[in-house]
């Protein structure tokens, strides 16, 4: 049966809630303040109630819910069976319900908020005026319709990968004589071959989140983390995992193996050109950990339209996809074109060349590609929601090292081109 516990005052009988900024339990009523572990362990000692879930009135659990009382108020809490942590509706008191984390399904780990809801407003706000080509009505009329501390899961996964990559590579060199211009094309077979550690790269666990929202707001230290204790929920809401590990292993192999690729390649230089053929991947001594994340979630409307934002509880890393003022971006476009080929032009006609109908031509296209680059850029800014495709944040530091290593010459070819008068 679950369970709910309530995280009550020793001094007064208040509410206890965990405190980001003081990493400690601390009471709403008269500000008393308790540390975890030490709170944890009186509990233990003087047998504190727990609450229990109320029987059933009709089937809910073909419903995939379940219904609990609060015993600070008599009101009724329903979550589904993944929820792992809530506030009463009537009385705001916070229960969590720690049976959902117990036996295999309790965390390995917790890295508790650093990080409070005042925080994430200012974030978000900071952020969102950060971006040029936002509407100006979005950034003063957009209002935090909903903000919320969210304990989410996720698999940590370790592993040691052995890779060997073999490649075509080319190094190109130009000479010429009196009537002809050489080009020199020499091929190369190459092979790099290497060891590397990863450690707790992170795949979230919960169908509830978005992966790239979650991947986006990456890294997380986890030096911060220490072992689970269901007081570090009090005040804030959490989820049990519902993906499990060997569904979530997938992102995370695919990670480490686009890093291990990029960490051979790099190992692949003085070349003009280097192409890489195939790449074998071995993993060794695999684990996972489950770990419970500190993320506040946001969500605005604006328009109608709902935009979420995400904000890592431990670093304050805020992203999150912000609308493109068409105005403004078009704007930028014609602006930046026309100062370019205001320049463009000035010179050529310093120059005392002439500005010929080609040539105007000419600095005009070269403005409108340079304005284009400027206002994509630009506009890219507005998209900061991205899919986790690398793990290079997670690779043990001096861990990867080179095993094996060739470079064979194979072939060299010559082109040759008349000179034109």
């Amino acid at each position: 049966m679950a369970e709910l516990n309530n995280y009550k005052c020793q001094a007064c009988g208040g509410t206890l809630q965990f405190s980001s900024r003081k990493q400690k339990l601390v009471c709403s009523s008269c500000g008393s303040e308790y540390d975890v572990s030490e709170y944890e362990a009186e509990k233990a000692e003087g047998g504190e109630a727990d609450y229990k879930p109320k029987e059933d009135q009709w089937n809910m659990e073909d419903e995939g819910l379940v219904v609990y009382e609060c015993k600070n108020c008599g009101g009724e809490v329903v979550g589904d069976k993944s929820m792992a942590s809530t506030k009463c509706p009537y009385c705001e008191n916070p229960i969590v319900i720690s049976s959902k984390f117990e036996g295999s399904l309790k965390p390995d780990l917790v890295i508790p908020f650093k990080l409070n809801k005042h925080a994430a407003a200012e974030e978000l706000k900071k952020h969102i005026n950060s971006v040029k080509l936002a509407p100006s009505a979005f950034k003063s009329e957009n209002h935090i319709k909903e903000l919320k501390g969210v304990y989410v899961p996720f698999w940590l996964f370790n592993a040691d990968i052995h890779a060997k990559a073999d490649y075509e590579a080319k190094k190109i060199d130009k000479r010429e004589d009196a009537k002809f211009e050489y080009t020199d094309t020499s091929f190369y077979d190459v092979m790099r071959e290497g060891d590397m550690k990863f450690e707790n790269v992170p795949a979230d666990a919960s169908n509830k989140m978005d992966d790239s929202l979650m991947d986006s707001i990456e890294p997380y230290d986890v030096k911060d983390a220490v072992p689970y204790s269901s007081a570090y929920l009090a005040g804030y809401l959490a989820d049990r995992y519902d993906v499990e590990a060997k569904d979530c292993a997938a992102r995370a192999d695919t990670r480490m193996k686009h890093t291990a690729e990029d960490l051979l390649r790099g190992q692949v230089k003085d070349y003009d050109s280097v192409n890489q053929k195939n790449i074998n991947i071995r993993k060794s001594n695999t684990s996972h950990k489950y770990a419970l994340y500190p993320v506040w979630i946001l969500n605005t409307v604006w328009n109608g339209n709902k935009y979420v934002f995400a904000m890592n509880g431990q670093t304050g890393k805020l992203v999150g996809d912000v609308p493109c003022s068409n105005g403004k971006f078009f704007g930028v476009l014609f602006g930046v074109f026309a100062v370019l080929a205001g320049i463009l032009m000035a010179i050529v006609q310093f120059a005392g060349s002439g500005l010929t109908p080609q040539g105007a031509i000419g600095v005009s296209v070269v403005s409108l590609i340079i304005a284009l680059i400027v206002a994509f850029v630009m506009k890219g800014k507005t998209q900061s929601v991205h899919k986790g495709t690398k793990a290079i944040n997670f690779v043990v530091p001096g861990s990867f090292r080179v095993t094996n290593k060739y470079d064979n010459f194979l072939k060299k070819t010559t082109e040759k081109k008349a000179k034109q008068n």
